[in-house]
């Protein structure tokens, strides 16, 4: 405890790691239902900002192209075996219900794995879940700084005892849908395993 006496600083740090960390629990956010969704809204929090990323077209697209609509974000890889597959499924199915209103709301798929995720592939691979879903790649300086400014946790896993990344690797990754209202800014999470249609009502708050 002596440390954080004499350094105040340490004090902010870890602070701000206990209101990250509760805002993404749910614990800020109010209710949490018990499939797992949390839509209560938030403002103020410290998740998304600005990117630049290349789109499933090679064009460079910033956060300023989506101004206006509502952002559905979700963090995953085309390699990933089963959760990302899950959620962007539940995630495109959540803005068809919608209905007119899903004109509003951009869904957009970020890979954290740039190296076999190039556009094109991002390309066939966003047009299975919905038709209106933005894939989005780029360096892994540009995917390394959008992930840190959206709180996302990823780490390569390698496949091989040696520690060798090789081609086969697994990424371990931070699975949440994330709601950003019109100018960017974080709204509300929705966690691994949420309902589609308490997602479409989560969005209806708002629009």
């Amino acid at each position: 405890m002596d440390k954080f006496r004499r350094n105040p600083v340490l004090w902010l740090i870890v602070l701000g790691a206990i209101l990250v960390y509760s805002v993404l629990e749910g614990g800020l956010l109010g209710d949490k239902k018990g499939d797992g969704t949390a839509t209560t809204l938030a403002t103020g929090v410290g998740i998304g900002g600005p990117f630049a990323l290349v789109d499933q077209n090679g064009q460079t697209v910033t956060h300023e192209n989506f101004a206006g609509k509502l952002m559905l974000v979700y963090f995953g890889f085309t390699f990933c075996p089963d959760i990302c597959l899950a959620e962007l499924m539940i995630m495109g199915q959540a803005v068809d219900l919608l209905g007119p209103q899903a004109e509003e709301v951009v869904p957009i798929f970020i890979t954290v794995d740039p190296k076999r995720d190039p556009p094109e592939k991002m390309k066939d691979y966003v047009a299975a879940f919905h038709p209106r879903m933005v894939g989005l790649s780029g360096s892994e300086e540009q995917v390394t700084a959008a992930a840190k400014a959206y709180r996302v946790y990823y780490k390569y896993m390698p496949a091989k005892k040696d520690g060798e990344l090789g081609d086969d690797y697994n990424v371990d990754h931070t699975s949440y849908i994330y709601l950003m209202d019109r100018s960017g800014n974080y709204l509300a999470h929705f966690t691994k395993g949420q309902d589609p249609q308490a997602i479409a009502d989560g969005i209806k708050k708002v629009l």
